[in-house]
């Protein structure tokens, strides 16, 4: 289990590339005070992973949550339903459904809840609780299917290049970041590097990250 969740967090960074996360000045009605210290590679990344010029590798992309195996269904919709409680330690219960918690980072420490407390911008942590609801209603993508690194992302877009996204797609991007953080992002990455979240088509939740 260890080995398949870190290989699913690794397709996920070699899709995103040299990422760092982008932080704007301009008035926006988006979360901006969240700081995000940018991951340091944890590893040689697999051969066989996904690159932007690769084409073919782009996933497919999807908002139908009925489309997803049952397992993820029901992880989404326990991330969903912690949530929208508005109460952070409701997140424990998707959390500990793990058998490893998620990955949420270098920095993250032993107790996740209060791990992303501290990341929010108010104290009692709803401004990460509405980021992730955000993700999750944004639509996901299907990365390496049938292999050990198959997992479920969103926001799909988080496994696109931004110059291959549709108009309706950039429509989808700026309801969760703004025009400036996608100028600073592609200028950096190519593509959006905030908050993602991963699932395994068994339900695990393999991550939620940002940065590279």
């Amino acid at each position: 289990m260890r080995t398949e969740l870190t290989a699913a967090a690794l397709v996920l960074a070699a899709l995103a590339g040299p990422a760092v996360a982008a932080a704007s000045s301009s008035p926006a009605n988006t979360v901006r005070t969240i700081t995000i210290q940018p991951q340091g590679n944890s590893g040689a990344q697999p051969d066989t992973a996904p690159t932007l010029q690769d084409a073919a590798a782009l996933p497919k992309v999807s908002k139908d949550v009925s489309a997803l195996p049952e397992a993820v269904q029901r992880m989404r919709a326990a991330i969903v339903e912690a949530a929208q409680s508005g109460d952070i330690e409701r997140m424990r219960v998707p959390i500990e459904q793990n058998e490893l918690p998620p990955a949420m980072g270098q920095e993250a420490d032993t107790d996740l809840v209060s791990y992303l407390r501290n990341l929010s911008g108010d104290e009692a942590g709803r401004e990460i609780l509405a980021i992730i609801l955000e993700l999750l209603d944004a639509g996901y993508a299907h990365v390496e299917p049938g292999t050990s690194r198959e997992v479920y992302v969103w926001p799909y877009f988080a496994a696109l290049p931004f110059d291959r996204l549709t108009p309706q797609q950039e429509v989808d991007l700026f309801r969760i970041i703004t025009p400036a953080d996608r100028d600073d992002m592609a200028a950096h990455a190519g593509q959006y590097t905030f908050f993602r979240l991963g699932i395994g088509p068994d339900g695990t939740w393999y991550f939620l990250l940002a940065g590279d």
